[in-house]
């Protein structure tokens, strides 16, 4: 999916956002977006989120959104 650059660029723009822990993303609808999820105290406590997703946008070459984690958007996957 992602290289090991992309990868660790990502992980390095949620550090820089407030966040560390591990990456996963909503099921896998399309390839050309990815939505990454976080457990609701781990996403009231982001940064800027819009910057958060313009940066990830750029890095993964995709629209890219960050949401709390609910049943609602799926089983989610780890981030590849």
């Amino acid at each position: 999916m992602f290289n090991v650059g992309q990868r660790t660029a990502v992980a390095g723009a949620f550090k820089l956002a407030g966040y560390e822990g591990s990456l996963v993303v909503a099921p896998i609808v399309s390839e050309d977006e990815r939505g990454f999820l976080l457990e609701p105290e781990a996403f009231r406590a982001l940064g800027d989120r819009e910057v958060l997703e313009q940066v990830l946008g750029q890095l993964l070459g995709r629209k890219v959104w960050v949401a709390e984690r609910a049943e609602q958007l799926g089983q989610p996957a780890p981030f590849e």
